[in-house]
């Protein structure tokens, strides 16, 4: 915002506060307040002013200081009766009365000038307005109120810094009060922010913003305040009884404490978070030393003492013209660079003023071109607030009320949206043209002799380009940050908090308030009229816009840093008339013949989506032959299929995917057997005779039969419980036991096997394919089968084989999802069906995992165990302890199966489709 004086900021808030007296009022259109007489009489060391009128009057109190002086304004009153120059008394040097009409209102203004910063008192008593000041200067911390502190010295990297705040102490509104009432205000006090002595104020953009205080260091009278990124806005503010400086900081939170205080300048240092900002307080001893707040690379740096000098605002000149000039709306400025104006001697002739007799732009398709008709050459000025905004000043030159205009050049084609001519507000002789546009701006000025001609060269497109983010799966931004971008945010308010309290307020007033607060550059349309009562209460300012536009039904749009208002169906209007215009347009462009090459994908497959984008004019065909697209359109529209294709067309992602099936099996059996047997003779031939007539001999002999090695031909068992051996399988003793006669013979057999086996099969297929494509891989055999029927013998075919199939997704953060088939189906020979074929064994895993590049899972396991133990023995001779070993036989097995299905997937070229984005 262009720098502005002192006199005419606090004119421009004098036009605001006189708007909200005149609604809250309800004056507006009554009958005037005729000012009758001014009488400046001494009272002891003081000076009154009495303004006398025709009935009780409407005020609005100012003090000003550089020079020091009194504004006491009287809505809906007539001043003429008393304009001009009244001498003064004591503290009052003089007074000077005029008057402002317009077409809306009446104003009469007094302005008292004084001597020296001193007490005053304004009050209304009957149809007379007194105003009382004390001959008595004021306390030294009270004058300093007077001229708030300049903000920090800019450092030279930056490119615009902010305008200096203008010196407005106080402003007071009185309505219509009572007889005997008054209205006072201490010189160093303004409403709502009692004890403050200076204010300054540091807002900028910047790409870190912080989120936290880290550390607060005190080295000597040097306060350091560390952060976690850049400070975006921050408000000193020096404050008397007791002595002290407080630094606000917005947007951060607090997580250090107070450091401990080491020096004489220092009494204390406080800290404390607000929901919105930091506060930080510095407790001088004593007076307030000098200081200083500079920004650090990721902080702000609080200097006092030393050789820290303050600066001071440059006083301003008792400038009659800007005294006296009508109360008008002035054009909402726009910021420029602060620079200190040299002072200009009052004997040096001023150079005759050069008058603008005609304005008028010329729209392109890339800009456009301001033409200025001059009665004559004149200096001129280009300052560059922003990229997207230029601003053209003037020197020694007038601009006439005709010409003083807002041009809203949105519904053109051209990148150039507003124009904005005026003349500086308190300097008659500055002529400024603001232009805003919806690119960064190149502009050339050309002086002739009685002409000035502004070209501007808007840089990129006009058009609304393809904006196609890659979203390759795995190689570019985290999960967490997309659904951040696709998640619905809630509007966030960021504005300065403020407090509204207006009954029926013209609604033009209420946005130059809103203006004026936001330190923004606000356009009003002419349409937009009504009144507006509101009571808001610490609400940001942009919340508090948001709120009086829907209620009336208007609209605001964001051009470069100009908000500009306006009814919505203006804008929806002016909206749907730039779509038909660019329609319009289209149709009339010549069409063009675009050749695009695909790399990676099928032209014929690409050729659907890029018809998305072409108009109805357009067309596209394949060549088969070399993959290329032909694209016939107008020109924006075959950049944007170029920029489409270009965005599609990229290397796809290939999968390498291992797979291990590891079959692990494991028996075991003990067989343990016995065998024994014989016979037993008692007869006269063994020499054992029984003695007895009958039986006269007696034989007892094994009766199970059987053979065995070692043993006789006829061992006659009578146990026969071997074990299986043989031939490569387990052990077996014989052992025979007779008699010299062979009277009694014994047999004696023991046998004993034990197999313990390990199986362990691993198969490794691997398949590497596309992301989202299938791929298969197997390996076996087909075993025929043989069906007969009524019809002949069919011979059907039955796959053994091992494959793995699999199709493979890879996701935003690079894992791999994957739907899998394993196989491993193997004939078995030892079982077989009626006709010889052997059955298959079956083992399969069908799934979904998600699994990170390089990492292995287990998909699947099968784990089988099968024990047994069997037993062949002698009834009841079997159970008896010891000797029951000598009757049974016994047999155990113990099988053990385990299936397990490893899956390992890689991408194979990562790093090469990471480049390419």
């Amino acid at each position: 915002m262009l720098e502005q004086s002192a006199v005419t900021r606090g004119k421009w808030i004098m036009a605001t506060a006189w708007a909200v007296v005149l609604a809250s009022a309800k004056v507006y259109g009554a009958d005037l307040n005729t000012l009758r007489d001014l009488q400046v009489s001494r009272t002891g060391a003081g000076a009154q002013v009495v303004v006398t009128g025709t009935r009780p009057p409407t005020f609005t109190v100012f003090r000003l200081s550089g020079p020091e002086r009194l504004v006491v304004d009287l809505s809906s009153a007539d001043a003429t009766g008393i304009k001009g120059h009244h001498d003064g008394t004591g503290p009052v040097s003089g007074v000077v009365a005029a008057q402002f009409s317009d077409a809306r209102a009446s104003v009469g203004r007094v302005l008292v000038a004084l001597d020296q910063a001193s007490q005053y008192d304004v009050r209304a008593e009957g149809n007379r307005v007194v105003i009382s000041v004390d001959g008595s200067p004021v306390a030294p911390a009270a004058a300093t109120a007077q001229a708030p502190k300049a903000p920090a010295e800019v450092k030279p990297a930056e490119a615009a810094p902010k305008a200096e705040p203008a010196p407005v102490v106080e402003a007071m509104v009185a309505v219509v009060p009572e007889e005997g009432t008054s209205s006072k205000a201490a010189p160093s006090q303004a409403p709502g922010r009692e004890n403050v002595v200076a204010t300054e104020a540091d807002e900028r953009e910047v790409a870190h913003p912080a989120q936290r205080i880290t550390r607060l260091s005190l080295d000597g009278e040097s306060l350091r305040v560390a952060a976690d990124g850049e400070i975006a806005r921050y408000e000193v503010l020096e404050l008397v009884d007791p002595p002290r400086l407080a630094v606000d900081v917005y947007g951060v939170g607090l997580s250090a404490k107070a450091p401990k205080v080491k020096g004489n300048l220092l009494k204390d240092v406080r800290v404390g978070a607000h929901e919105d900002k930091v506060r930080l307080v510095l407790v001088a001893r004593g007076d307030m030393p000098a200081y200083r707040v500079d920004r650090a690379e990721r902080g702000l740096e609080v200097v006092l003492g030393g050789a820290v000098a303050r600066k001071s605002k440059p006083s301003q000149p008792r400038d009659a013209v800007a005294e006296t000039e009508p109360l008008r709306p002035q054009p909402l400025p726009v910021q420029e660079s602060a620079k200190p104006q040299p002072a200009v001697a009052q004997a040096a002739p001023q150079p005759a003023v050069v008058e603008v007799k005609d304005l008028s732009f010329d729209e392109s398709p890339s800009g456009g071109r301001v033409q200025l008709k001059l009665s004559g050459a004149t200096a001129w000025k280009v300052d560059r607030p922003d990229p997207r905004s230029a601003v053209l000043t003037l020197e020694n030159a007038r601009l006439p009320k005709k010409l003083e205009r807002s041009l809203d050049t949105s519904a053109l084609d051209t990148p150039v949206k507003m124009i904005s001519a005026f003349s500086v507000p308190g300097e008659g002789r500055k002529v400024r043209l603001v232009v805003a546009a919806d690119g960064a701006i190149e502009e050339n000025v050309t002086q002739g002799a009685n002409s000035l001609s502004w070209r501007l060269d808007v840089q990129g497109v006009k058009t609304e380009e393809v904006a196609v983010t890659q979203r390759t799966a795995g190689f570019t931004a985290e999960a967490p940050a997309y659904a951040a971008e696709g998640a619905p945010q809630q509007a966030r308010y960021r504005g300065k908090r403020v407090s509204f309290e207006f009954k029926d307020i013209d609604i033009q007033n209420l946005l130059r308030v809103i203006a004026e607060i936001s330190k923004r550059n606000i356009v009003v349309a002419d349409d937009v009229a009504g009144r507006v009562t509101i009571r808001l209460r610490n609400v940001p300012w942009d919340q508090a816009l948001d709120l009086i536009l829907r209620t009336k039904q208007l609209g605001q749009e964001q051009v470069g840093n100009i908000i500009r208002i306006a009814p919505l169906k203006t804008l929806e209007e002016e909206a749907r008339l730039r779509q038909e215009r660019k329609k319009s347009l289209q149709q009339q462009e010549d069409l063009l013949v675009s050749l695009v090459p695909v790399n990676y994908a099928v032209a014929a497959d690409m050729s659907a989506r890029v018809k998305d984008v072409l108009s109805d004019r357009g067309s596209v065909t394949v060549d088969v032959r070399t993959n290329v697209l032909i694209i016939k359109d107008i020109r924006s529209n075959t950049e944007k299929a170029r920029a489409l294709v270009r965005s599609l067309d990229t290397q796809t992602p290939q999968v390498l995917i291992e797979s291990r099936i590891v079959e692990a099996s494991t028996t075991f059996s003990r067989n343990l057997g016995v065998q024994w047997g014989g016979q037993t003779r008692l007869s006269a031939a063994s020499g054992n005779p029984t003695g007895l007539i009958f039986p006269s001999t007696v034989g007892v002999t094994g009766g199970a039969g059987g053979t065995a090695a070692g043993v006789p031909a006829q061992p006659n068992f009578a146990v026969n419980l071997p074990a299986a051996v043989g031939q490569g399988l387990g052990g077996a003793m014989g052992f025979a036991f007779g008699s010299a006669g062979g009277a009694v013979q014994l047999n004696l057999r023991l046998s004993a096997a034990e197999a313990e086996g390990t199986v362990k099969t691993i198969s490794s297929p691997k398949v590497t394919t596309l992301d989202n494509n299938t791929a298969r891989i197997s390996q076996g055999l087909s075993i025929p089968f043989s069906q007969t029927s009524a019809g002949g013998v069919n011979t059907t075919f039955v796959e053994a084989r091992l494959s793995l199939e699999v199709t493979p997704h890879i996701t935003q953060d690079g894992s791999i999802l994957m739907s899998i088939q394993a196989q491993n189906n193997q004939p078995d020979p030892s079982n077989t069906g009626a006709n010889g074929q052997p059955s298959i064994q079956r083992k399969e895993a069908n799934t979904q995992v998600l699994v990170k590049d390089g990492d292995t899972t287990v998909i699947g396991g099968i784990y089988v165990r099968r024990g047994s133990t069997s037993s062949d023995s002698v009834p009841f001779l079997s159970k008896i302890p010891v000797l029951g070993f000598f009757f049974r036989s016994t047999l155990e097995t113990d099988t053990r199966q385990e299936l397990l299905i490893f899956i390992t997937p890689r991408i194979l070229n990562r790093q090469t489709i990471a480049q390419s984005l």
